[in-house]
C-alpha cells in the first residue's frame, strides 16, 4: 500500500539553460527506480537508473519537441512533461 507521503513526493524537472541536460530532483523510494524519456507518441527515447536524489540526463541529442519523463519507482509511476527548444 502506498503511503500518503509517497504519493505527494515531488518530482522537479528542469531543462538546463543551454538545453543540454535534463535535471531531475526526485528521492526514489526503492533501489530499482528507473527513468524513461518518451516522445508524445509514447516511444521510449532514453532510459536509465535513478541513483540518488539528483539526476542529470544528457538531452543534447533530442530535437525540438515536447517529451515526457517517467519515473518508475516500485509500484509508483511519476510523470512530468518538458520541452526542448533549439
Amino acid at each position: 500500500m502506498m503511503s500518503v507521503f509517497a504519493f505527494f513526493q515531488r518530482l522537479r524537472v528542469e531543462v538546463s539553460s543551454d538545453q543540454s541536460y535534463l535535471e531531475v530532483d526526485y528521492n526514489p523510494s526503492t533501489p530499482d527506480a528507473l527513468y524513461d524519456i518518451c516522445d508524445t507518441s509514447g516511444r521510449i527515447i532514453k532510459t536509465g537508473k535513478v541513483e540518488g536524489r539528483r539526476l542529470r540526463v544528457a538531452i543534447n541529442d533530442l530535437i525540438s519537441s515536447c517529451y515526457v519523463l517517467l519515473i518508475l519507482d516500485g509500484k509508483d509511476v511519476r510523470s512530468k512533461r518538458f520541452n526542448v527548444e533549439r
